[in-house]
């Protein structure tokens, strides 16, 4: 099978070319000048080819609650938004803490085919925080790194020896920053707003301190670490100067925290779509967090794809669960508050969003489109005006603050492994 893309504006994170594709079978052949007689043509004129999103956070909520979202609905959903490989986090029921469940979850991703999807292994058994997960098996079952995600490793001997463990296994251990003894019972940022309310708040000392007890203990066994879901401007700061003295340490942050703050929860009436975990922050959190992408600061732009029943949602703020879903419009909403307002390129963007996860990762055939890379891009329209609406989403649940909200970039095909998995309509 060769498929031909002809007429587009192709883009990397460090050059863009107009010309054509070639796509043989799941592998890129040629970028330039396409010739030959193909099998299939799709004609990109007018639109931008990028590489295929990969999203290091999300979350598919199987098993266990596959009334919010499944393998199925959430290969559905990424596809739609753009994304060609995701790591789904084993915050499940069960928690995905064993080999036999981390096997099932790539066998399910793989034969559903339309994106590829990684398992990330627990690090403690039952996500409990008090004795280690076999590495060996969960790596051995598909697992390219490591997390608690929604806890911390409060014991952080245990959590040394789960860098050290990582290190030795070639795995990346994925950080959820959370003192839960200063964040518990909080359900918004601790500022003016949750003071006025009388609101319990979750301070920005919560997710700091654990950045810098991981990225020392990092520095200390001279080892690698990735810093989920950053939030706040002390946390920015912390990973700054660790970069800076040759700390191997990555981040990534979200769409909403560069565009939602503190004050939009309030202006929502405290609605359970804008809770999430961690809260929104200030606008000198989202300024730190926006300048940070610029420099360097923040590697990638993850989704943290949360969903949630509407009924769960519909609860009192203080008894809705957090987050939200993200995966079809991540891009749509980074290119219109960050591109748009020349907080970063184009490039910069598929830098954040294509090739540092790809490094991140540990891929070497994705994240950029070249002569014998894996055939995963993305055709989207730049120049394409449309409202985030609830009766378009794909995935099986509907939270999302954005809903209403303008976008100013489409994706209008996506292509993994060389096969069309979306089209626009």
């Amino acid at each position: 099978m060769k498929l031909a893309i002809r007429n587009a504006h192709i883009v990397n994170h460090d050059k863009k070319i107009r010309g054509d594709i070639l796509i043989h079978n799941n592998r890129i052949e040629t970028v330039g000048e396409v010739r030959e007689k193909v099998d299939k043509e799709i004609d990109a004129q007018g639109k931008y080819v990028l590489p295929g999103f990969i999203d290091l956070h999300t979350h598919l909520r199987s098993p266990g609650r596959e009334d919010t979202e499944d393998l199925y609905s959430g290969s559905r959903a990424a596809a739609k938004g753009g994304f060609t490989t995701i790591f789904c986090m084993p915050n499940t029921t069960p928690a995905l803490d064993n080999e036999g469940l981390a096997q099932w979850i790539t066998e399910q991703a793989r034969s559903i085919g339309l994106v590829d999807i990684y398992p990330v292994g627990a690090i403690s058994k039952g996500r409990q925080g008090k004795e280690l997960t076999e590495f060996g098996g969960l790596k051995k079952a598909g697992c390219l790194s490591l997390s608690d995600d929604g806890d911390s490793l409060k014991n952080s001997s245990l959590m040394r020896r789960a860098i050290e463990y990582a290190k030795m296994f070639g795995l990346l251990i994925i950080s959820h920053c959370e003192d839960k003894t200063l964040s518990a019972g909080g359900v918004m940022r601790e500022g003016a707003i949750s003071s006025k309310y009388g609101i319990r708040g979750i301070p920005c000392a919560s997710e700091a301190i654990m950045v810098f007890r991981d990225i020392e203990l990092t520095r200390y066994l001279n080892a690698r670490i990735h810093i989920a879901h950053i939030s706040t401007q002390r946390s920015v700061e912390i990973i700054r100067a660790a970069k800076a003295q040759g700390v191997n340490v990555t981040c990534e942050t979200a769409p909403h925290y560069m565009i939602l703050t503190d004050h939009d929860v309030e202006a929502n009436n405290f609605h359970g779509n804008w809770k999430v975990n961690p809260p929104l922050g200030s606008h000198e959190d989202r300024a730190a967090l926006t300048r940070a992408l610029a420099e360097g600061v923040i590697d990638c732009i993850a989704t943290d794809h949360a969903p949630h029943s509407e009924e769960e949602k519909n609860l009192p703020f203080e008894e809705a669960p957090c987050g939200f879903i993200g995966l079809e419009w991540a891009f749509a909403l980074s290119y219109t508050g960050l591109v748009k307002k020349k907080v970063l390129t184009l490039g910069q963007l598929v830098e954040k969003m294509s090739y540092n996860p790809a490094r991140i990762a540990g891929f070497s055939d994705k994240g950029y489109i070249r002569p014998e890379n894996t055939a995963d891009m993305v055709i989207v329209d730049l120049d394409c005006p449309e409202k985030i609406e609830r009766t378009d989403i794909v995935s099986k649940s509907k939270n999302s603050p954005f809903l209403g909200r303008e976008v100013q970039a489409k994706v209008v095909c996506t292509i993994h492994q060389g096969k069309v998995v979306y089209r626009a309509g």
